[in-house]
């Protein structure tokens, strides 16, 4: 019994390390978990704070949602297992308690049955032959239960034995932390050996009785066959409640393993359900990444655009100052025209005028030029001349009309009376003016330049 107790222990022992070792590599992988979760809630990326104009608003409060709930699930799996760790310490110093506290009062039982058995074989061999023979009369029916203590007792640990390593293999099966199982299972089993404790106590008392009987005499020989018969049935009934107390043991163990079963799957369901978050939670971070440098990508195919049309604009910029520069010019040789035009409208009016004033005098000087031959050929001269530039029209018909004027006045004097169909009559006034207009000194001015351009266009055909 006392090995079975020690193995048990070193078992319970070697379970709560193993089960301690697995909950705390669940706990540190929660504590990576978790700070990665708090480093990316707490301590946000840059990229992150660069692109928070890409997420929509109920999209960032779901990430936030999100985030706080899987450190909330984590925190409580957190609690939980290290509540259970602790729980299971308790229970193992409690049961290493117990553990101890039955086994030395187990070795003290099997001492004191151990001097018992001595004492009655010492009795046993000293006492007479007939008494020895009603003892062994006596005791017959209660050694078909007990026998000698220590065969009770080798049998005891004998059925202790066979019962511990189902025990023991139910207690082994930690594959998942399931500290109110391990609690129930280890309170059974500390019940089973008080159980132990109180019948070896039993069976101490029942031995002290006999021996006090066997030394006390005579009274103990006349026991009669009705009170065997009273105590068999009582022994009876005791087995019978053992065994009752048994079937409810079963009973109790095979609700504990349900209860197991259950906690198991709750267990499996909770793990399935971190996985998911978790599985969920890389995929959210993958997405994330994938969308920032999406973003990031973006945001450098902007930015070459905008140096595109920096440029663009720089260009632009450059071809309107040319373009400024060229209208300037233009606008400058424009005033410049201008003014020469003004210049030109002016020289036209005075030529207008000169015009209005000697138009009055071309009859006279057609008629006058009409009646001697020179005229004539002064006529055909001028026919030719229509062909000359306007310039050198101009000044021709300034030398013509110079030399008209002077072949005029000569032809005015040499007029003779076959020629009287031509005016005859021509005043000094008239005279004077022709003389006035085609005097040399005015043939170079503007008025005289304008007065012999209309001669010449009065004197082209038309």
């Amino acid at each position: 019994m006392e090995d079975t107790i020690t193995c048990s222990h070193a078992t319970f022992s070697q379970v709560f390390g193993r089960q301690g070792q697995l909950m705390q590599a669940t706990v540190q992988s929660l504590n990576s978990l978790n700070d990665q979760i708090a480093q990316f809630v707490v301590t946000r990326p840059c990229s992150l704070t660069d692109e928070d104009e890409a997420f929509i608003p109920g999209e960032r409060d779901t990430l936030r949602k999100s985030m706080t709930l899987m450190r909330h699930l984590l925190m409580d799996a957190q609690g939980k297992i290290l509540k259970m760790m602790e729980d299971n310490k308790q229970l193992a110093q409690r049961i290493d308690g117990a553990i101890q506290s039955a086994s030395q009062e187990v070795t003290n039982l099997r001492s004191e049955l151990s001097a018992t058995s001595r004492r009655l074989a010492e009795l046993g061999a000293s006492s007479p032959p007939a008494l020895e023979n009603h003892h062994q009369h006596n005791h017959h029916d209660d050694s078909l239960h007990y026998r000698d203590p220590s065969v009770h007792h080798r049998h005891k640990t004998a059925v202790t034995d066979m019962c511990y390593p189902t025990e023991i293999s139910s207690l082994m099966d930690f594959g998942t932390p399931d500290c109110s199982l391990g609690k129930v299972l280890l309170r059974e089993e500390v019940a089973q050996l008080q159980e132990e404790v109180h019948l070896l106590r039993q069976m101490k008392d029942m031995l002290s009785k006999d021996l006090e009987d066997t030394q006390g005499g005579c009274s103990a020989n006349l026991l009669s066959a009705t009170e065997f018969r009273v105590q068999l049935g009582e022994k009876e009934q005791e087995l019978d409640r053992a065994k009752e107390a048994l079937q409810a043991m079963k009973g109790d163990r095979k609700r504990l393993k349900v209860e197991k079963s259950d906690l198991v799957s709750q267990m499996q369901q909770l793990y399935t359900t971190l996985e998911s978050r978790e599985e969920q939670l890389r995929e959210f971070i993958r997405n994330y990444d994938q969308h920032r440098k999406e973003s990031e990508d973006a945001v450098k195919v902007l930015a070459k655009e905008k140096d595109m049309l920096e440029r663009e604009k720089w260009d632009l910029r450059r071809q309107t100052k040319e373009s400024t520069e060229q209208a300037n010019i233009l606008r400058s040789q424009m005033d410049t025209k201008e003014n020469r035009i003004k210049e030109l409208e002016a020289e036209l009016t005075m030529a207008k005028q000169s015009l209005a004033t000697l138009t009055k005098d071309v009859p006279k000087r057609l008629s006058l030029a009409m009646a001697t031959e020179p005229v004539v050929n002064g006529s055909q001269e001028w026919v030719m001349q229509a062909d000359l530039p306007l310039t050198a029209a101009i000044r021709q018909s300034q030398q013509t009309l110079y030399h008209g004027h002077t072949t005029d006045r000569q032809a005015v004097v040499r007029i003779s009376p076959c020629h009287s169909r031509q005016p005859s009559v021509i005043s000094d006034a008239s005279a004077a003016d022709g003389d006035r207009s085609s005097t040399p000194s005015d043939i170079n001015s503007p008025r005289h330049r304008t007065h012999s351009l209309c001669n010449v266009r009065a004197a082209w055909p038309p």
